[in-house]
């Protein structure tokens, strides 16, 4: 009986860690520098934990680079009224935002299109 108690609290410990690190706070993974880029969207992702826009900057030489560009989550967004319906593939478009610690990454703070409209996801935290 009592190894049997100990292989249980023993199993509890040990899954207890990966339970802890499931999320993370925006600030551990984004710095306060702000930064712009150029680029023409390839993706967005309306889901939990995070919202996120893929854009495509191709520089001067033609390289390309992809940019993950994060959001809240779904609900929050859902709450403040947010929808990402009006980012749409293939649109060109400046994004603005907190550089990540990650190479090319950032917390959104606005995206601005062709034609001037400017779409802020999350208002008051900017």
């Amino acid at each position: 009986m009592k190894k049997d108690l100990l292989f249980i609290v023993l199993l509890c410990f040990l899954s207890f860690p990966f339970r802890l690190s499931a999320h993370h706070s925006t600030n551990a993974n984004f710095t306060q520098e702000i930064i712009s880029v150029d680029g023409v969207i390839e993706r967005v992702r309306f889901q939990n934990p995070h919202a996120s826009v893929l854009i495509k900057n191709t520089d001067e030489q033609g390289k390309e680079t992809f940019w993950l560009i994060e959001s809240g989550a779904r609900t929050t967004l859902e709450r403040q009224g947010v929808s990402l319906d009006i980012l749409k593939v293939g649109a060109k478009v400046k994004a603005t935002g907190r550089k990540g610690r990650r190479e090319f990454t950032m917390y959104l703070r606005e995206i601005e299109f062709e034609d001037g409209t400017v779409f802020i996801p999350q208002p008051d935290l900017n």
